[in-house]
C-alpha cells in the first residue's frame, strides 16, 4: 500500500504513533475511534494516576490536579480539545536523553520563543495551549513519570511533501524569515532537517524545541542532548565539540542510512556526495577563517548553522522534486563556509 494512503487511513482510523523521533512521538489527544489507544486522553485514563501536573508558561506556577473529580474534568476538557495533537517525550539511549530532561529542554523554547516571536508564535512555530484551565493556558501534562506537550494539529513534514517550484520557494522564503528573527534575537533551533519543518495551514514552520537555545548558552561537549543531527550540520560545529572531521565522516554515513527520509531519498542523491567531498576540502578554511575572527565575533559561525542545515534541506528536496533552488538565498550561506556550488 502507498505510504501516502496508508497514512491518511491511519490518521482516520487513529490507533498509530504520527510521527515518531528519537526522543518523541506525536499522537492525537483524543480520538472517537475507540480502537485508538494512541492518545493522551487513553494514556490518562489507562494509568489512572493519583496526581497529574498542568504546565502553564506565561501564566504563572504549575498547577497541580490530585482529586479524582477533577481528573474527570482534565478528561472531558482534552475530549473536547480540538486542532491540537500531543508530543509524549519517550526512553531512549542515553546520548539523546532522559525523556524529563528533553521535556524541560522543549519547554524552556516555548517560554523563549514566545517572547521572541510575541504575537506572530502561530505564523512561525506549532506552539500552542491544550486547552484552558481556571482562565490559564496549559502546554503540557506531567503524570506517572509521563512527559506530554501540546502542539498545533499538522501532518506533513517536508520528507512526505511532493514539492512544486512554487512550493519550494514559498518554504524557503517563509523559513528564512523564521530564521532571521531567531538570529536577531540570538537564538538557534540546532536541528535544523526536512522533518522538523512542517507545513500547517499553508504556512512552513519550525517544530521539535528541544534542542534549541540562547547562543551564548551553546553546549560546549558533544556528550549533551542539545547538539543537533551530524547529517544536516557542520562538521565545524562538531569539531568545536570533539568531533573529529573523520568520526563526523564515519557517523554521517551512519545517520544517513538510520533516517527513514534518508533511506527513502536522500541515498539515491548526488548532491549530498558533492557536498561531502566539497566540506571535506573546505573544512581548514573554516578553522583558519574562525581562528582569524574567534576575538572580533566568536559565534560567527555559531550564528549560520541553522541557515547552514536549511541550505542542505533545500538543495535536497530540490534534487529529490526535479526542481531548482533559490541560488540568491542559498548558496551564500554555504559561500561563508568555502563551500561553493
Amino acid at each position: 500500500m502507498d505510504i501516502n494512503i496508508k497514512n491518511k487511513i491511519d490518521k482516520i482510523l487513529g490507533g498509530k504513533v504520527i510521527n515518531q523521533g528519537y526522543k518523541g512521538q506525536v499522537i492525537e489527544v483524543y480520538n472517537d475511534n475507540s480502537r485508538d489507544k494512541e492518545t493522551l486522553y487513553y494514556h490518562l485514563f489507562e494509568d489512572n494516576p493519583k496526581e497529574i501536573i498542568l504546565i502553564t508558561i506565561d501564566e504563572g506556577k504549575n498547577i497541580k490536579v490530585t482529586k479524582k473529580e477533577t481528573i474527570h474534568k482534565i478528561l472531558e476538557l482534552l475530549k473536547n480539545t480540538k486542532n491540537t495533537l500531543v508530543k509524549k517525550f519517550i526512553n531512549t539511549i542515553f546520548i539523546f536523553g532522559l525523556k524529563k530532561h528533553n521535556f524541560n529542554n522543549e519547554l524552556l523554547g516555548y517560554k523563549k520563543l514566545i517572547n521572541i516571536f510575541k504575537k506572530d508564535i502561530s505564523k512561525h512555530t506549532t506552539i500552542k495551549s491544550g486547552f484552558l484551565y481556571n482562565n490559564r493556558k496549559i502546554y503540557g501534562i506531567i503524570f506517572n513519570n509521563n512527559y506530554y506537550i501540546f502542539l498545533e494539529k499538522c501532518y506533513e513534514t517536508l520528507d512526505y511533501i511532493k514539492f512544486t517550484q512554487n512550493e519550494l520557494n514559498k518554504c524557503t522564503k517563509q523559513i528564512m524569515e523564521t530564521l532571521d528573527i531567531l538570529n536577531s534575537n540570538d537564538y538557534i533551533h540546532n536541528d535544523i532537517k526536512p522533518n522538523n519543518i512542517i507545513l500547517c495551514k499553508n504556512r512552513y514552520k519550525i517544530i521539535d524545541w528541544e534542542a534549541s537555545g540562547e547562543i551564548k548558552k551553546q553546549p560546549k561537549t558533544i556528550f549533551n542532548t542539545r547538539n543537533g543531527n551530524f547529517a544536516y550540520n557542520h562538521p565545524f560545529k562538531l569539531y568545536n565539540l570533539g568531533v573529529s572531521l573523520f568520526i563526523y565522516n564515519l557517523i554521517y554515513k551512519v545517520e544517513l542510512k538510520v533516517y527513514k527520509y534518508k533511506n527513502k531519498n536522500l541515498l539515491k542523491l548526488k548532491t549530498p556526495k558533492l557536498i561531502q567531498k566539497k566540506i571535506n576540502d573546505s573544512f581548514n578554511k573554516v578553522i583558519d577563517y574562525n581562528n582569524n575572527i574567534k576575538k572580533t565575533n566568536k559565534d560567527y559561525y555559531m550564528k549560520l548553522y541553522d541557515y547552514y542545515s536549511f541550505a542542505l534541506t533545500i538543495i535536497y528536496l530540490a534534487e529529490i522534486n526535479n526542481l531548482k533552488y533559490n541560488k540568491i538565498l542559498i548558496n551564500p550561506i554555504l559561500e561563508k563556509f568555502f563551500i561553493y556550488l
